[in-house]
């Protein structure tokens, strides 16, 4: 920002600032004494506070006046017209969405509007206010033109009216959202680090507020570290998933109830699709473990070890059981090769997993896997209002599961 120069002080209100007022000049020139550029200055300043208020209120009335129904007529309209469905086919499926449409609002009344959060990450008052703190300091008896931008400079006053502020509570918001999810503690570090760095540079600054310039090259070099390490964890996260899924779909095909199962029941021959699980899965799982090992150098056995396992595990992301993983990894994993069956002790074991055999209760599932979804509830409601996510999202129930939460003490794979 050049600071000899106040029409540049903020990009919110710039624009107001030049248009304000320059119809009414003309060539007299007592239209440009230091008094009338004064006033011509509050002008544009009240102009861009009235500006900011008016578009908040257009924004939250935008986002609270969300119609589905008619976004989906038209988007219906629009495939009929281009021949790409038939008009018999659009009514169906205009009858059959405006049904999931009123369901979904009667579990979640507010699902389709997002005026909350408008009006809560998208209130001015904080750009307004050191925007009206100038104004204050124009309107102040004797004031003049050059003694109002002296003191604006001297004070910082212009650098708070940049609207940085509104930047560092966006960047905690990102770090307290990356905190809740919980993705990855490489997500997380990169926004802490981003706060910090705001907060560092801010300081150093006699005016308490990071140079723009240098916040944007600190968060490209923090970009450039995190990222490699942020995809890197989510490929080796993807890839031991596919895993632990290859064994867990293998296995499943020899129950006796695989072929009432989907996707084996959508065949045309369900009990040959299971044969042909059965066959065919085991070269792909080996063809996976040696691009694990290749790319990633971690071994079948090493991933339970691995941090992104623990990681799961220490934040509820692991979707199955404790006793499941044991089991398919101590007593499935050893079988699953080309020309090689699954024992029938273990079919009957794996039958006992599902919730579909004997005991009719899955011992599959994490019983605290919701609680994934818990955590980020409670961050929800405590931006948005208490009882803000259930109107707007799902809410993931406990799963009926008769295993018994993880205990990395007792974990056999350790």
């Amino acid at each position: 920002m050049n600071e000899g120069v106040y029409t540049n002080i903020s990009n919110h209100y710039s624009r107001a600032l030049s248009a304000q007022k320059t119809e009414e000049l003309n060539s007299d020139d007592s239209n440009f004494s230091d008094e009338n550029l004064l006033k011509m200055v509050l002008d544009g300043l009240r102009g861009a506070i009235a500006e900011l208020k008016r578009s908040y209120e257009e924004a939250i009335k935008v986002a609270g006046s969300h119609d589905p129904v008619a976004e989906q007529k038209m988007g219906l309209d629009y495939l009929q017209r281009t021949g790409q469905i038939y008009a018999s086919d659009a009514k169906n499926a205009q009858k059959a969405g405006e049904k999931d449409i009123e369901e979904t609002l009667k579990k979640k009344p507010a699902a389709f509007d997002s005026s909350v959060e408008v009006e809560v990450l998208q209130n001015p008052e904080k750009l307004i206010k050191p925007i009206q703190d100038l104004i204050d300091l124009g309107e102040e008896p004797g004031m003049t033109l050059p003694k109002f931008l002296r003191i604006q400079i001297e004070k910082g006053m212009d650098k708070a009216a940049e609207g940085m502020v509104v930047q560092r509570d966006g960047q905690e918001y990102l770090y307290k959202f990356a905190d809740a999810n919980r993705f990855s503690p490489h997500l997380i570090e990169k926004e802490r680090r981003k706060l910090e760095a705001f907060d560092e540079l801010a300081a150093k600054n006699k005016f308490n507020v990071p140079n723009s310039k240098e916040l944007s090259l600190r968060n490209d070099d923090i970009d450039r570290e995190m990222e490699p390490l942020i995809r890197k964890w989510d490929k080796i996260k993807d890839f031991w998933e596919d895993l632990i899924w290859d064994l867990s779909f293998w296995s499943l095909s020899y129950c006796s109830f695989a072929p009432y199962l989907q996707p084996w029941a959508g065949a045309k021959n369900p009990k040959q699709a299971c044969i042909d699980t059965q066959k065919m899965r085991p070269g792909i799982f080996k063809e996976r473990e040696k691009l694990f090992q290749k790319y990633f150098g971690i071994s079948f056995n090493d991933l339970f070890k691995h941090e992104t396992f623990i990681w799961d595990v220490n934040t509820h992301y692991m979707v199955n059981s404790q006793e499941y993983i044991e089991f398919l990894a101590l007593e499935v994993y050893p079988h699953c090769k080309p020309f090689t069956d699954l024992p029938k002790e273990l079919i009957t074991k794996r039958e006992w997993f599902n919730e579909n055999g004997p005991n009719k209760i899955s011992r599959e599932t994490n019983p605290e896997y919701h609680l994934v979804n818990r955590r980020l509830q409670t961050f929800y409601d405590s931006v948005f209002g208490e009882g803000r996510y259930a109107s707007k999202f799902d809410i993931t129930e406990p799963f009926k599961t008769a295993a018994a939460p993880w205990n990395l003490d007792t974990f056999k794979l350790k």
